[in-house]
């Protein structure tokens, strides 16, 4: 999709990943949750939501509901993405992620991270919340 990674393989939040890496990272993720049996791609994209989101979410298993509903399926198995530039200042990040699916529809999603100052995620950028947009027309 968007790197090389691979879409078995489980990464983990570490101080070297860019804002970008870590929403390529969650996109290769989502984009392959089918492929794999227990919502693997969706545990993979929790791996690097903050302690904020995770507190304001819930359990692991109450993000996998949010991610299929309606607001949120469009992330699941789409077929190419593209990102926008990263808009990064100081611990904050965001960066617009344009998803095509089969269908040729578009859907639009702001990743929105921060570098976090706690242990053990301490210097880490995690995802603190995705917003679908409309695309301008």
């Amino acid at each position: 999709m968007l790197s090389d990674s691979n879409p078995r393989q489980v990464y983990s939040p570490n101080s070297e990943l860019t804002p970008t890496m870590v929403v390529t990272i969650q996109l290769d993720a989502l984009q392959n949750n089918d492929l794999s049996p227990g919502n693997r791609g969706i545990r993979q994209a929790w791996q690097f939501a903050s302690p904020t989101n995770r507190g304001a979410v819930g359990a692991v298993e109450r993000f996998i509901e949010l991610v299929k509903n309606p607001l949120y399926k469009h992330l699941i198995g789409f077929e190419t993405a593209q990102l926008g530039q990263v808009a990064v200042q100081n611990d904050r990040a965001q960066q617009i992620a344009r998803l095509r699916h089969r269908s040729g529809k578009v859907y639009l999603y702001v990743f929105v991270l921060s570098r976090q100052r706690e242990e053990p995620y301490q210097n880490c950028w995690m995802t603190d919340a995705v917003i679908p947009v409309q695309e301008r027309v």
